[in-house]
C-alpha cells in the first residue's frame, strides 16, 4: 500500500470513530479518532511540504 492510501484509510477511521464518540458520549473514541487523524496528516505529509513558487 502506499502512503496516499493509507493516509486515506486513517482519515475515514478518524471520522468514524469520531462519529461513535459523538454519538455513545465517550471521550475514547473521540481521543483515538484524533489519533488517527493526525496519522493520517503525517502519512498524507502534503501539508508539511514547502509550496512550490511559481516561475514568473
Amino acid at each position: 500500500m502506499n502512503r496516499r492510501s493509507l493516509s486515506m484509510i486513517f482519515l475515514v477511521l478518524g471520522l468514524v470513530f469520531l462519529a461513535i464518540g459523538i454519538s455513545i458520549d465517550n471521550t475514547i473514541f473521540s481521543y483515538a479518532a484524533i489519533a488517527f487523524v493526525l496519522i493520517s496528516l503525517i502519512l498524507g505529509g502534503r501539508w508539511l511540504r514547502p509550496r512550490k513558487t511559481r516561475k514568473k
